[in-house]
């Protein structure tokens, strides 16, 4: 199986077809939901959001600045 295109050591189970990226699950999202996409109606990841399965890269990067600010408080 091909890897994750930023976690090389984690299996990429998810592709954008936009893109041609493998993701594992922590990067798993739709990094241009804004942009028009060919493959959209037909995207896993797409349709995994929806279902509330994955977390968009919004609700990812909210968590991310909240992780950083409670360090920073520390």
């Amino acid at each position: 199986m091909d890897k994750c295109y930023r976690h090389p050591d984690r299996p990429g189970i998810y592709f954008c077809q936009k893109d041609g990226n493998r993701m594992c699950e922590e990067c798993a999202c739709c990094h241009s939901p804004n942009i028009y996409c060919q493959h959209r109606s037909a995207c896993v990841i797409n349709m995994l959001t929806k279902q509330g399965e994955l977390t968009s890269c919004a609700e990812k990067l909210i968590e991310e600045r909240q992780k950083h600010d409670e360090k920073i408080s520390v």
